[in-house]
């Protein structure tokens, strides 16, 4: 796990002033790997690389490492699991190390086509593949998006690469611009969906993709695409919880390679507590788990005691930070500067790594499970709402703006009730089509709240926040990459949006600040070939999700675990920490501020409405929830705005 940066000249050689800037650009990610730091280069090319060691620790594993007799450069972020069993079929290959980056490297200078080699790789990675003999660049990311890759066109047809954006924009400069289509989506998802960045110009290569580059000429191509297969080859019953059993467990083990100790993050539900059960079972017996507690009545719930219960169940050693209001509060500026781009749902990771990372460098997470085995409460929802009789009916064509209508009168806690909210999806409220309907269950504010925000017109932030190429052609293929199952469908949606865009990104940033390096074995291919084949009705029925992989290990979880059903979440309690004084009296400045008001970002009238409402509410109000989401947003975008110039001036 590291991080790399690359500069790839479009024609002429690169000045002594442009490689002493990238050598301060990659300075900017010694936190990705704060083990070792190296540089190669030529008349027209650069490579940077930080590492983390965690494979091969000699200083054999170092990067940018060579190939076919110097002629290839490689670097690689991320981890190859199955790296052993690949180097056993390059037969006649001399090896000088005992880590998987050389193994990618050999397989690349042997490939004559690097889909051959991407679509053999069990792992999380992003990596550069410069063959200076023919000046062509590969670059590839993983299957679902674990690792990140940013690059910039440069109007002369040079490229940069890299593995956080700030190093990019320290070849851009200070004047870069915002991306209005980056900012639309912040608000309307949360986070910036790719292949869009907060910046203008700036890419996120998306999961699954590569790029090829040579002489100014850029070409992005797809080489996984998410699908699963239809009735036909689904299995049920014993048969799917022995497959499951088997596939998870090996996910798992897979993941434990490394030549330095392994930990776990742990909360009070089943996916954390599989990853330990399962740790065990493979013969760790020295297993750290890190969590997260509150110290005083935080409004929301504390899961780190079941942590701790199960910990105890399985002899780990548990280490915990219990938070206060003021103790997350000092925290703040911290994470804020750690932020590679705005995101509203980050600050659990970082806060759980920065506990793990006093003690490993390695933790895995159970995150993944929801998304590919319909875990979350609204999918149950969904389910529910397609069994009412009214989104069956012509009935539903009236029942949608009369639930929309109805919706603005009810009082908050009957919003709030499951049932309305069954209703609500039942009638169209929330979208006549699928994908209309996950985007409002995963929005923040809606398409007419963003376009008020941003001074523009609803239409315009629909087409800004809706539009993203990736998710077009996902809804356009929908039915043949998820057949015969609305849930698949969801799931796919899940796949292509939230899991990559949000979870996984803020993941990578906010564990590898603390030069952590966080695996997840449920997101993983031989894992998202088994969610496809398991039945619908096996993940998800009106008393919950995850079913399937619930029962297949129910001998090995804890009784408290095995039984309940119940979603879990690990929520901080922001909602009731922003409205003490020292919390409202930053945000309020961040946000009424002349800077803010200057930068534009945001409209001032709508902020302060967006302010008043939320602190006018009482913290037992329904609505106090979704608009302390708002704040937040906004509180987060305008700080991370002030460091990115603050960065510039220093």
């Amino acid at each position: 796990m590291c991080g790399f940066i690359g500069w790839f000249q479009n024609g002429g050689g690169l000045d002594d002033g442009r490689r002493q800037r990238l050598s301060q650009a990659l300075n900017l990610i010694t936190h990705r790997g704060p083990d070792d730091g190296s540089e190669a280069g030529g008349p027209g090319w650069y490579m940077g690389f930080r590492r983390l060691a965690i494979q091969d620790l000699s200083p054999a594993g170092r990067q940018p490492m060579r190939f076919a007799g110097d002629r290839c450069t490689l670097t690689f972020n991320g981890e190859i699991y199955n790296f052993r069993e690949l180097r056993e079929t390059l037969a006649g290959a001399t090896f000088h190390s005992t880590g998987d980056t050389e193994v990618l490297g050999r397989m690349l200078e042997r490939a004559s086509e690097p889909e051959q080699v991407l679509r053999r790789l069990r792992g999380m990675f992003a990596f550069a593949w410069w063959n200076e003999e023919s000046g062509t660049l590969l670059a590839a990311r993983d299957p679902f998006g674990i690792k990140p890759l940013y690059y910039r066109l440069f109007p002369d047809g040079s490229l940069m690469v890299g593995s956080e954006i700030k190093a990019l924009r320290k070849m851009m400069g200070p004047d870069t611009a915002i991306s209005r289509a980056g900012l639309a989506e912040y608000f309307r998802w949360g986070a910036v969906q790719a292949p869009h960045t907060i910046y203008d110009g700036v890419k996120c290569l998306p999961p699954g993709h590569l790029l090829r580059w040579s002489a100014g000429d850029l070409q992005v191509e797809r080489y996984f695409v998410p699908e699963w297969p239809g009735k036909s080859e689904r299995v049920g019953g014993k048969a799917a919880l022995d497959l499951t059993r088997e596939v998870v467990s090996q996910s798992v083990k897979a993941h434990l390679v490394s030549d330095v100790p392994v930990g776990v993050f742990l909360s009070g539900g089943l996916d954390s507590t599989l990853m330990v059960a399962l740790m065990r079972q493979h013969g760790l017996t020295d297993i750290q788990a890190f969590s997260i507690g509150y110290e005083e009545n935080a409004g929301v719930p504390d899961e780190s005691d079941a942590a701790e219960k199960t910990a105890e169940f399985y002899g780990c050693r548990f280490f915990r930070e219990r938070l206060t209001s003021a103790s997350l509060f000092a925290k703040l500026d911290d994470y804020l500067s750690s932020l590679d781009q705005p995101t509203g749902d980050a600050l659990n990771t970082w806060l759980v790594s920065q506990v793990a990372a006093k003690h490993v460098k390695v933790t895995l997470s159970g995150l993944g499970a929801d998304e590919w085995f319909g875990g979350y409460n609204y999918h149950r929802l969904l389910h529910l709402a397609r069994l009412l009789p009214v989104g069956r009916t012509p009935l539903r064509l009236l029942s949608a703006p009369l639930a929309g209508a109805l919706n603005g009168l009810l009082p908050a806690g009957a919003q709030g009730h499951k049932a309305w909210k069954a209703l609500y999806y039942a009638s169209g409220a929330a979208g006549r089509s699928l994908p209309e309907m996950h985007a409002h269950a995963r929005g923040i504010f809606s398409s007419k709240e963003t376009a008020r925000l941003l001074g523009s017109r609803t239409r315009v932030v629909e087409h800004l926040a809706l539009g993203n190429e990736i998710r077009d052609v996902l809804v356009a293929d929908l039915d043949q990459r998820a057949p015969d199952s609305w849930l698949h469908q969801l799931l796919l949606l899940e796949t292509e949006t939230y899991l990559p865009n949000t979870l996984l990104r803020d993941n990578d940033v906010t564990s590898m600040a603390h030069s952590l390096e966080l695996r997840v074995p449920l997101v993983d291919p031989e894992v998202f070939t088994l969610a496809g084949r398991i039945l619908p009705s096996s993940k998800l029925n009106l008393r919950g999700g995850k079913r399937n992989l619930r029962a297949a290990f129910r001998d090995i979880l804890p009784e408290w675990i095995a039984q309940d059903t119940r979603k879990k979440t690990f929520t901080l309690p922001l909602m009731k920490w922003m409205r003490d004084e020292a919390w409202k009296e930053r945000i309020s400045d961040t946000l009424h501020s002349h800077k803010c008001r200057e930068r534009g970002l945001m409209n001032p009238k709508v902020v302060r409405k967006h302010l008043e409402a939320y602190y006018r509410t009482d913290v037992s109000d329904k609505r106090a929830w979704r608009l302390s989401q708002s704040v937040w947003l906004m509180f987060v975008l305008e700080s991370w705005a002030a460091r990115q110039t603050e960065r510039f001036q220093e």
